[in-house]
Formats: structure tokens, sequence, C-alpha cells
């Protein structure tokens, strides 16, 4: 039984997530025989036996599920390898950059965990689903539009409070960052470095995540991993039940859970964008697949060019778009974006047209939520504020979004060209429901990361010398 969903709800998700993928399912809504119900049944593949409401969408998905031995329809215009030594054939040549001297890399550092966290805590209060319109009704009740600051928790000419869970995260209220998934991911990661280096397995993920945070703080396809990974048999059958941790009964699979977690590999390998998707590839292929994979690998890449000797929007996102597949789905998404604010120079109608060519993927969706990213840092042009302003302007995953694009133009820029009234309010702390840290300062995050990063350049001299 999946660990999130009842199996009519997994038919429905893995129907709508298999003809993503370009698999050979028909694409229809027909009314269900059993249920009455208007479902996306491909004619003439599957056939139900009687039996209760479960053993019938079990049996359906089942059958749904087998289908992919068929492989992709005809015509489909993407190629999306699986194994990094696939991807990797495919990359483009990365540019070379100019290393950081030891104190700009902390300096770079720095300001790239302060500027993960203040976007993550910018967006989480409007993280409800909200399209870019809703998002500006909002702001504009309050009087915060265009956005300037963190926002205001309660409209009162809407008569509207937002998130009551997030009020630590709203104007007047902040003295912290307070617990997030955005913010967990980056101190598992490190807590994985910390303890395992690079070279770190699938095993040890899932070891240090079923350590240190509890089930339901997980979403998407992490939490599908998550229950998959504490289900696994033991003995000689385990390697091959922990390849199948990221697509059993997980849908969501291609979801945004790679894009908020694989900064800390663009952090530890300065000016190695090839480097950083390696490590990135190898974090989110434990939980997804895919371009799930692939904006994982593309974030890391950009913060791996970003924490170079002056770098430009351009180069790091050429840098990104280098460390995975060109002829993805992910890839064509970054390129349209560049296209579409290239011939209008105006980040609203950019954003309304990423809603209409990615209108049938869900909130959560790893392409459309890349896209947004990096319609922000095209738009924000390396200006912090800006940039994370716009990420939550334009809707859908907004704490994810200003995040990860805060992150980047913190690692770009350094601490030093962030605003005081972004970080102030912060008062250098962060709260997490990580077993293993708790409560502690971003500094401190910011000087293990650094740790980290000398404790790999030794153990690489040493291995080559």
């Amino acid at each position: 039984m999946p660990g999130y969903a009842n199996w009519k709800v997994l038919y429905k998700e893995e129907f709508f997530q298999l003809l993503q993928e370009g698999y050979q399912i028909e694409d229809a809504l027909r009314p269900d025989t059993h249920t009455g119900e208007q479902l996306p049944i491909p004619d003439g593949n599957i056939c139900i036996s009687d039996g209760t409401e479960e053993e019938y969408w079990k049996e359906a998905y089942e059958k749904l599920w087998n289908l992919r031995q068929k492989g992709l329809r005809a015509g489909y215009a993407y190629q999306e390898p699986e194994t990094f030594d696939e991807i990797q054939k495919v990359f483009s040549a990365i540019p070379h950059w100019e290393a950081l001297s030891p104190e700009e890399y902390s300096e770079r550092i720095s300001g790239a965990v302060h500027g993960r966290f203040a976007g993550v805590v910018l967006g989480k209060p409007l993280e409800i689903g909200w399209n870019r319109c809703q998002v500006r009704e909002y702001l504009e009740s309050v009087g915060q539009y265009p956005l300037d600051d963190y926002v205001e928790g309660y409209s009162r000419k809407l008569n509207l409070h937002l998130r009551e869970d997030c009020i630590p995260s709203t104007r007047g209220h902040i003295h912290y960052v307070q617990p997030d998934d955005d913010v967990h991911y980056t101190i598992l990661a490190l807590l994985l470095a910390e303890k395992y280096g690079y070279q770190f397995t699938s095993d040890q993920i899932g070891q240090i995540w079923t350590e240190n945070i509890p089930y339901r703080w997980f979403w998407c396809s992490s939490r599908q991993a998550y229950y998959n990974y504490i289900n696994l048999e033991e003995g000689q059958e385990r390697e091959q039940h922990l390849q199948e941790i990221p697509t059993k009964w997980n849908p969501w699979r291609e979801c945004l859970d790679g894009q908020i977690r694989t900064d800390l590999w663009g952090y530890l390998n300065p000016g190695d964008p090839v480097g950083a998707a390696k490590l990135a590839y190898r974090d989110c292929s434990f939980s997804l697949t895919k371009n799930g994979i692939y904006a994982g690998m593309f974030i890391a890449g950009c913060i791996s060019a970003a924490l170079t000797k002056q770098p430009g929007i351009d180069q790091i996102l050429d840098s990104g778009l280098a460390v995975i597949p060109p002829k993805s789905r992910a890839a064509e998404a970054v390129h349209n974006v560049r296209l579409w604010y290239q011939e209008c120079q105006d980040w609203i109608p950019v954003c309304d047209k990423i809603y209409q060519q990615y209108a049938e993927l869900p909130f959560a969706a790893a392409i459309n939520n890349l896209a947004i990213v990096v319609l922000a840092l095209l738009h924000g042009e390396l200006d912090y504020e800006k940039t994370i302003t716009t990420a939550v302007m334009c809707g859908l995953d907004t704490d994810c979004n200003a995040g990860t694009a805060g992150s980047i133009v913190g690692a770009a820029i350094g601490i030093q060209n962030i605003e005081d009234k972004w970080t102030k309010p912060l008062q250098n702390t962060v709260k997490t429901t990580v077993a293993s840290f708790g409560e502690g300062s971003i500094s401190e995050i910011a000087v293990r990361i650094q740790e980290v990063f000398k404790k790999n350049c030794l153990k690489e001299q040493k291995t080559t010398a």
C-alpha cells in the first residue's frame, strides 16, 4: 500500500506521470464502468476483475504500471537518460572559472546560506498554491505590491489570514528561521557530507533521513521514498530494493524535491559544476527520476558557477544547462524562459506564459517551478531583493523558489551585498526538526560547510599526491 494515498489516487497520479514521461498511455478521460467517475482509463489496456473498490484500484494500478514495458510512444520529442554515465555523455562544454580565495569563498558561502534561508522565510506564508494574480491581489490588499519586504500575515481588506502555522515568518513576527523542509534539506545534506564525505550512498541518505526527520516532515517524492526505505527487506535483495525506492508507488518522482535540496553540493564544489552535478545526481536519485533529478543537477551547477570570480547570470545559467541533458523537458523549460524574457524584458508576461505552457503540471512539479526560478534570476540580475521578491510574486511554490533563487544570488554576491533588512530579522537563528541539529545559528552552518569543503580538498590532495 502506498504511504501517502489510496490506490485510486495513486492510479490517477501515475497515469498523468506516465503521460508526462512519454509512455504509451492513451490521453483520454472516459467514464469508469466500475464507479461511473470520469477517470483516465486507457481503452483496451485495463480489464478489472470484480472485487472491493480498493482491490479494483490496486489491480488497475498494477496493470497500468506494467504498461511501461511497451516503452515510449512514437515521436516523443525528448531524450532523457537515467544513469549518471548516460547523462554525463551529453554534458556541454563547461566554461573556465577563476577560483575564489579562501576569504572570498567564506564570504560567498555566508551569502548563499543567509540568502537561501531569508528567501525561504519570505515565501513561506504564501506557499498555498496561489498563482501570480492571487499573490498580487493579496499583496495589494496589504499595501505590499510590488513586494519589497517580508509579508504581512493578515489582510484586513480581504479579512484573510495567511497560514497560521507560518506566523513566525510574517512581517513583525520574524525572530528566527522557522522549521521548513527547504531548510531541513540543506542541513540533512550537511550532516550527510560531514559523516560520509563525498562518497555517500543511497543507503546512507536513507539512514540520515530516517535518523533525523519525522516521516510527515517530508512531502511529495521524499515522503514516499522515506516510506519505501523504512520498509526495505533485509538480505541479498536489499540493493535491488534500494534501486526501486524512487519509483515504487511514487508518481511524484519528477517533483521539485531535487532542486530544493542540492544547494550544498554546489556550495562544496565552487567552480566545478560537473562535480556539483555528480553529487546532486547521487542525492536526487534516492527519491526522484529524470527531470526531478535534472532540476537538482541544474541548481547545483548554477550555484557552483556562482561561487567564482565575477559571475554573471547568463554564465551561471549556461553552467546549469551544461550539466543536464540538452533534450530534456527541464532544459527546454530553461531555454523557453530565457527566450521569452529576451523578447519582452518583463517578468509578468513571461510568468503568465509559464502558467500557460505548463498548465497541466501540479503545484510542486519540478519543471514549472524551475522555470520560475530562472525567470526570477533573469529579472533580478543578481540584485538579491529583486530576485527573491520576483520569485514570490510569481506564485506556485513560493518558499522553495525564493530560497533557491536567493541561494544562487547570495553565492554570487556574498553576504556583504545582501541588505540587513533581509538578514537582521532572522537574528542568526534557525530552528528545525532535525534531531542531530535542533536549533543553531546560520553562521554556524556556513562555517561547517567550509570545514567540509576544506576536509575533502585535503583528502583529494593526498589522493593525487
